[in-house]
């Protein structure tokens, strides 16, 4: 704290601080100087009178009552109860402006400051007048708000300290019952009786010795002994501008965290989830749904037992056209345009698009090698040269003119990848580039973009008496130029993705 004292006995001066140093650099001083004038370390002649000395200064300054006495009035008292024998005494006065108080008191108020990993407490603290408690509070709460929540403990910590503060930070019983009836006494040595008697009702509250409680009783009975109901009104209650400026920013606190928390786990937008228990909701003509299994039976009739139309893949999108007689079964129409019955337990509400998505990036398994075999049906001897010059990975894959995947295979960006095992046949070659591959659905989750080249691809039985050409490898690229006269044409990620 700062303040307007003097140092007339030189106990400042002794442990080589100015007037008005704080106790943690007074504690701080002693233990650095003792270790330097100690008879035992320092064969000086002087050593034991400056040892006498500094253990003088200490014994004065790092008590807070006796402290504030020597910073106001030059003098120090040694015992608590021979301030009733000064004459003229003096009020002790804020250690921080050094005006004079009717309400004086000794706060501690607490900060944190954090190092990553740890976290160290401190205080402010002094004897205050309101004024200047409500700005050291401001002070010692702008710290914690600013250095304290960067590290584990000091989430713990910051919260705790803050409180604190905003309640009036930590008021020592001891020295505020010492320092009310000192100032008590000096108020009533100046004929102000009233004044010295409320002060020595605020000390009351504080008194827990036996001691303390005696000399309350003195000053009470000083001041005359007869309450008249009047009381001096306290300045130390909670409320005002400064306790609102603590309190919002912690009221606002947990509203924020809550908002982020619920902006990160985005509760609204969240999926059924197709592995728990079912929950079967009446179906209404034109409703959208989305299948929720794998192989879904698109029946010709409402039941177990009737012909199998069609088989639907897991998030396929249909639309309800017709209700049964059983809340069990419902009509409905696929993409391709087929009417059939399927279970109302397995058609969940929604299309299937945003709920394929999500599942896919929970299923997008590790990212595949360079020129790993992703599928392979069927082998042969025949070999094929992929050239990716984008800056994105690619997935290759030959289809049948059916549209049956005989293989797929992996090519990272800028790779070049020769696959072997291909067998005879002609093939569609249909290829996607883009980030972030998922294994469970076959598709590129970010940039995904489908191409389908405007040429098959022919590979022929070559006799074992037949000499090979290395040169005769077919080659396929990724990322044609523009005077290549076979571009690729686009295709749908869904037609991509079929028949893996």
């Amino acid at each position: 704290m700062n303040t307007l004292a003097r140092d007339p006995k030189g106990y400042y001066a002794i442990l080589g601080l100015a007037p008005g140093a704080d106790i943690h650099a007074i504690k701080t001083a002693y233990r650095s100087r003792v270790m330097t004038v100690h008879p035992d370390r320092n064969a000086s002649s002087r050593a034991r009178e400056e040892f006498q000395r500094l253990m003088e200064a200490y014994a004065v300054l790092k008590d807070v009552v006796r402290r504030a006495e020597y910073d106001t009035t030059g003098r120090e008292c040694i015992d608590d109860d021979d301030d009733m024998a000064l004459d003229g005494p003096i009020p002790i006065a804020c250690g921080s402006c050094g005006s004079i108080t009717a309400q004086p008191r000794y706060v501690a108020y607490h900060t944190v400051r954090s190092f990553l990993v740890w976290a160290k407490t401190g205080r402010l603290e002094g004897i205050f007048c309101r004024v200047c408690a409500d700005r050291a509070a401001v002070r010692a709460s702008i710290i914690s708000w600013l250095w304290g929540w960067w590290s584990p403990p000091g989430l713990l910590l910051t919260p705790l300290a803050l409180l604190r503060n905003l309640f009036g930070g930590s008021k020592p019983r001891r020295e505020n019952a010492r320092i009310l009836i000192r100032q008590g006494r000096a108020f009533l040595g100046r004929g102000e009786a009233e004044l010295a008697r409320s002060l020595a009702m605020q000390a009351a509250r504080f008194a827990r010795t036996p001691d303390d409680r005696a000399r309350v009783e003195d000053l009470l009975h000083a001041t005359g002994g007869v309450d008249d109901g009047r009381r001096l009104r306290s300045r130390w209650r909670l409320g005002g501008g400064v306790f609102l400026a603590q309190a919002l920013p912690l009221v606002a606190l947990p509203v924020t965290v809550a908002v982020f928390f619920l902006i990160a786990t985005r509760p609204w937008d969240q999926p059924v989830s197709t592995s728990g228990s079912i929950t079967v909701r009446p179906p209404t003509v034109g409703e959208i749904r989305h299948v929720a299994v794998e192989g879904l039976k698109v029946r010709m009739a409402a039941g177990p037992g009737a012909p199998v139309l069609t088989l639907l893949d897991r998030f396929t999108t249909v639309e309800v056209t017709g209700e049964t007689g059983s809340p069990e079964w419902v009509r409905i129409r696929t993409p391709a345009g087929v009417d059939g019955f399927v279970e109302t337990r397995s058609l969940y509400a929604g299309s299937g698009t945003r709920f394929k998505s999500q599942w896919c990036a929970e299923n997008s398994g590790t990212l595949p090698g360079a020129g790993e075999i992703l599928t392979r049906r069927v082998t042969g001897d025949h070999r094929l040269l992929v050239h990716n010059e984008s800056r994105r990975d690619g997935v290759v894959k030959l289809k049948t003119l059916a549209g049956n995947t005989v293989t797929a295979f992996y090519v990272p960006a800028t790779y070049h990848i020769g696959i072997g095992g291909i067998p005879e046949g002609t093939y569609r070659i249909e290829f996607a580039t883009g980030s972030r591959y998922s294994r469970g659905c076959g598709v590129f989750l970010d940039e995904m973009q489908a191409m389908v080249m405007p040429v098959t691809l022919t590979f022929k039985y070559i006799s074992p008496g037949s000499q090979r050409s290395l040169t005769s490898i077919a080659e396929v690229s990724l990322s044609p130029t523009a005077d290549d006269p076979v571009q690729p044409q686009p295709l749908s990620a869904d037609r991509f993705a079929a028949d893996d």
